[in-house]
């Protein structure tokens, strides 16, 4: 496949939802009548601390949310009172979104359960002020590492999106694929907020819920592969609303 603008091959593989050129800074998405091409944003490094690896860029769709809806908590025998809305929650979150809107993150970049999970329920817990530019990352030079610098290259075996051993590094360089597209987005954003209200909730039992979701953005995160973060699978987003995080 080839970039309609500048005709050069678009980058991707096997398991990738959607291709990139790299030189136009343009995403391509499949579909009926062909390969539609947007341009994607990338997320500014903004933390204040200094970066221990070389800088990933993580694709992650980000959607407007609007949930409405209650939530059990408690035992199975319940009374009415027990009942709660989901919007309490979701308060806090627009809270922390302010003076934007709140926005669910849908990690791209891989399927694994636990890294969607992980990766996405603490990018809506932080809501963070991103600084955005049109396009795709520029390729970054490497620097002086902290721990031992993950291989640009896929280990042998290595399944596109999916993230290898805790040795072994992501399994890409600067940017990484995409392997969630649209649709597969819109539909792991309810796992995505059912985590967060059930990170809420702790005696979560059942929950009624509807879940409005707009203005999706392909967004490209800046982070660092760091075996020491096994709590948030190896990763770490250089944003400042994660400094606090860093032992």
């Amino acid at each position: 496949m080839l970039c309609s603008n500048c005709g050069l091959p678009l980058e991707g593989g096997d398991e990738a939802a959607l291709f990139l050129c790299r030189t136009c800074g343009l995403a391509y998405e499949p579909g009926d009548e062909g390969l539609t091409s947007f341009r994607p944003l990338t997320a500014s490094v903004t933390t204040e601390l200094a970066a221990p690896s070389d800088t990933r860029y993580l694709a992650t769709w980000r959607f407007v949310a609007a949930p409405e809806g209650g939530a059990r908590i408690g035992r199975p025998v319940l009374s009415p009172e027990d009942s709660l809305p989901v919007d309490p929650i979701w308060d806090g979150i627009r809270k922390a979104a302010a003076p934007g809107p709140p926005y669910l993150y849908v990690p791209a970049f891989v399927l694994a359960r636990a890294v969607v999970q992980q990766l996405g329920v603490g990018l809506v817990m932080a809501q963070p002020q991103l600084e955005l530019t049109p396009g795709l990352p520029a390729d970054t030079p490497a620097r002086p590492t902290l721990v031992a610098a993950p291989s640009e290259m896929a280990p042998a075996g290595a399944t596109a999106g999916v993230s290898a051993g805790p040795d072994e590094g992501p399994g890409f360089g600067t940017v990484s694929p995409i392997v969630a597209g649209r649709q597969d987005a819109r539909a792991l954003a309810n796992f995505i907020y059912l985590a967060v209200v059930a990170h809420e909730l702790h005696d979560l039992v059942s929950i009624e819920y509807r879940l409005e979701l707009s203005g999706e953005e392909l967004v490209f995160l800046p982070a660092v592969w760091d075996p020491r973060y096994v709590l948030t699978s190896n990763w770490r987003f250089l944003l400042r609303e994660f400094d606090d995080l860093v032992a």
